[in-house]
């Protein structure tokens, strides 16, 4: 059902929305929990509040004492074209992987709990850089189960993309299903679901919906009315699938599931008696989740993980040409599959945007080389783009 919230309830989300730091969205979202109505309908959006603001105050905590024992917390920005955690746990080679496929230095050691921080990379492909963060490893929560440490939450929903490393010297789907388990607990889902939403805030252009699927009991209208009325005057959202009106408000509630492309790496392929781990991981999850299976000693796999990474993310290079140009820029913009010659020339600049009249393209989405195309042209990898306005 519906949330049917009032305008006062909008307003107080949209306060917390515009919060700076996670003290001022906690006491926003406290506001925002006090004026949801209180009926049976809304049980489910009031203890998904409550349960986000136990992890902004968890967080929190964990920043305070961070911050106490290092003088200073460390930020980490993002960088190159696409980010991805490297999670599992402790002792299946996270440190081991992100030393060998990027320039960083982690330490590496055999005893437990060795990285206690957020640890960052670059891995190149090709022509592009992927931004690999090896997060502190899982620990045994109070039942026993394998459980993210605080202070990764935030990361975790923010990154575009997950590698979950399990040990196959152990037992790998079990590792799997901990993982996955406590990844849902934090509101994402590392397997595609069946319909999917996202809302990109821009500066201008209005509400734009993006539809690659069908909506289920409203209209377009509905949906732009359903997003300014959270105080969003400038939005891109996308949907695949079918969607209803009560799941894009979950996603503008930051209620609703979120699906992080997820490779698994099944690492310690060297060691002997791991085959019949590698054939019940596949029997188990091959079906739902891509695996690579690995030996961080031995090198095994790892040189393919750069290609395996671009292609889960769905990733799209874009090399852009002056009008008259004999070449195209050497460095691409990197763009999300089924991104448009519009939504390319609105990220260049806003000004083209508005005065965009045409594009010729090269490469694969066009029959010929240069073919004249329109605003709603979708590109593909390697495709080369000059913009007329």
């Amino acid at each position: 059902m519906p949330a049917n919230l009032t305008a006062e309830a909008k307003a107080k989300w949209a306060k917390a929305q515009q919060a700076r730091t996670p003290k001022e969205e906690m006491s926003a979202l406290q506001e925002f929990l006090s004026a949801i109505p209180k009926h049976k309908g809304n049980e489910r959006l009031r203890a998904q509040i409550k349960r986000k603001i136990a992890l902004l105050k968890s967080e929190t905590q964990t920043r305070r004492r961070q911050s106490a024992a290092r003088g200073m917390e460390r930020t980490l920005e993002r960088a190159g074209a696409a980010q991805v955690a490297i999670v599992g746990v402790t002792n299946v080679g996270r440190s081991s992987l992100l030393a060998g496929v990027t320039g960083a230095k982690p330490l590496v050691a055999s005893y437990p709990f060795t990285t206690k921080e957020n640890t960052p990379g670059m891995l190149q492909f090709e022509d592009l850089q992927l931004q690999l963060i090896e997060v502190p490893a899982m620990v045994p929560g109070g039942d026993g189960k394998a459980t993210f440490q605080e202070g990764t939450a935030e990361l975790l929903r923010n990154c575009d993309g997950l590698i979950l490393m399990v040990d196959l010297s152990a037992d790998p789907v079990e590792q799997l299903e901990e993982a996955l388990s406590d990844l849902a607990r934090l509101q994402i889902s590392a397997v595609k679901l069946q319909s999917n939403i996202t809302l990109r805030r821009t500066r201008s252009g209005g509400v734009q919906l993006v539809t690659a699927g069908r909506l289920v009991g409203c209209t377009r209208e509905q949906v732009e009315s359903l997003v300014r009325s959270y105080g969003i005057s400038h939005a891109i959202v996308r949907t695949t699938g079918d969607v209803s009106l009560d799941e894009i408000e979950d996603v503008i509630l930051e209620t609703s599931l979120t699906y992080k492309p997820t490779l698994i790496v099944a690492n310690k392929s060297d060691l002997r008696e791991t085959s019949g781990n590698v054939t019940r991981l596949l029997d188990n999850v091959g079906s739902k989740l891509p695996i690579l299976v690995t030996s961080c000693l031995t090198r095994q796999g790892v040189s393919e993980l750069g290609k395996r990474l671009f292609g889960l993310l769905g990733l799209v290079r874009v090399y852009t040409k002056e009008p008259n140009a004999s070449a195209p820029s050497p460095d691409p913009f990197v763009v999300k599959n089924g991104t448009t010659t519009g939504e390319l020339s609105r990220q260049i600049h806003s000004t083209l945007f508005r005065q965009f009249k045409y594009a010729r393209v090269w490469g694969k989405s066009v029959s010929y080389p240069g073919e004249r195309v329109g605003v709603d042209h979708t590109l593909l990898d390697g495709d080369i783009v000059e913009i007329h306005a």
